[in-house]
């Protein structure tokens, strides 16, 4: 958003400068206009390359989950919508955030509702937070819709980071033992093979295996790494295509290890949604819309998609969810179909949502007690066949 200079004539016959944001010259003109302020002078701000240079490419979760908990603190102690923002947009740090924040301001002053202002933010915002902001200002329940809002992107931020900490040890330690590996072979093992070859004695087949594979790596490495470039590309172009994204997102269910805790990440963000939408008087079809949208795993939409469908015909909502139990556990489309037949939707997702989060939480603290070990394993094995490739030519040579 850019910043505009207008110079106008006040009531009291005084000349006065001010500043307003916008996100082009005609959208300032327009505002100017909606006040009644005709300018004299109406300009755009001087270009600042250090400001742009330092603006922050996108917004951290928990800078979203401040700016919730923020906006609810604000609206319960009585605040209006556009005094909570422009306070709001003065107090947080992220750039983005705060012009985002005052183009919102400006649309709302202009007469847009504030579903429609924070939907042209989506790159910013979740996906959902229109849909419930309108759904709270319609049963005026607004507050307690931003607290919802605010848990769930806190308990979302909290398992993005314990993700994040359970895979980057397995991560950096399989980089850096791949690293050594490919030193040990390019470096270490040539110099290995003229000792050894020189005393003119046969080596034995750990030592034979090893410097092969330093030699193939050695010779054949231009050829190895414009294998994998071609491989990457073609991962990428495959994902480009809508079938070959599909068969990706499809794959990432089944992965040894990962595949069930990647299940479980996405299925916990859907029901977390549905639950905020359902919850705070979203009708079903138009929380099934906005998941469409807020879904990135493709396998997943499809699921919801057929949801929606079945939801226009008159049919139960859970009759998907029962279809697809490779991706979606038969707990969780039969708690679904209970709350639908009871009436208590939102509490059935409430239920589920809070046992999903605990197994879930379960399952990593499992994964990571695996994965560490597979990991000390595997380096711990190719250390040991390199030692004994090393060492036995060298008892070798200290018998003759």
């Amino acid at each position: 958003m850019k910043t505009f200079v207008y110079i106008y004539k006040a009531a009291n016959a005084a000349i006065l400068t001010k500043k307003i944001k916008a996100s082009n010259y005609k959208e300032a003109e327009t505002f100017l206009k909606k006040k009644n302020i005709t300018p004299i002078s109406l300009k755009a701000e001087g270009y600042n390359i250090i400001a742009e240079l330092t603006r922050p490419s996108h917004v951290e979760s928990d800078e979203l989950v401040a700016f919730a908990q923020l906006f609810a603190g604000c609206i319960r102690t009585g605040l209006k919508i556009k005094e909570t923002l422009q306070l709001l947009s003065k107090q947080l740090k992220n750039r983005l955030l705060t012009e985002a924040l005052e183009e919102i301001i400006i649309n709302i002053e202009s007469g847009t509702a504030i579903s429609d202002a924070f939907a042209k933010h989506n790159k910013i915002f979740p996906n959902y937070l229109p849909m419930a902001l309108k759904a709270g200002e319609a049963s005026g329940r607004l507050a307690d819709v931003l607290d919802y809002v605010a848990n769930y992107l806190e308990k979302t931020d909290a398992l993005k980071k314990q993700v994040t900490g359970i895979m980057t040890y397995p991560i950096i330690v399989s980089n850096i033992g791949i690293a050594m590996l490919c030193l040990i072979l390019v470096f270490v093992a040539p110099t290995f093979k003229k000792i050894f070859k020189s005393s003119g004695k046969d080596l034995p087949l750990p030592t034979q295996i090893l410097f092969g594979s330093s030699e193939i790596l050695t010779t054949y490495y231009p050829l190895i790494l414009c294998s994998l470039i071609i491989i990457t590309l073609i991962i990428m172009a495959i994902n480009k295509s809508k079938k070959g994204k599909l068969m990706i997102h499809k794959a990432l269910y089944f992965i040894p290890l990962s595949g069930p805790i990647y299940k479980q990440v996405k299925l916990l963000k859907f029901l977390g949604c549905f639950e905020i939408l359902v919850k705070n008087d979203v009708p079903i079809t138009q929380s099934l819309i906005v998941l469409e949208d807020a879904t990135e795993n493709l396998r997943l939409k499809q699921i919801i998609t057929d949801m929606r469908k079945d939801v226009a015909r008159g049919l139960p909502l859970s009759g998907a969810l029962v279809e697809n139990k490779t991706i979606v556990p038969v707990m969780v489309s039969y708690t679904i179909a209970m709350g639908e037949k009871a009436g208590n939707l939102g509490e059935s997702l409430s239920r589920i949502t809070s046992f999903m989060d605990k197994e879930l939480g379960h399952n990593m603290k499992k994964l990571s007690s695996r994965l560490d070990p597979i990991i000390t394993l595997i380096l711990g094995m190719i250390v040991l066949f390199i030692a004994i490739a090393i060492y036995l030519p060298i008892f070798d040579l200290m018998m003759m």
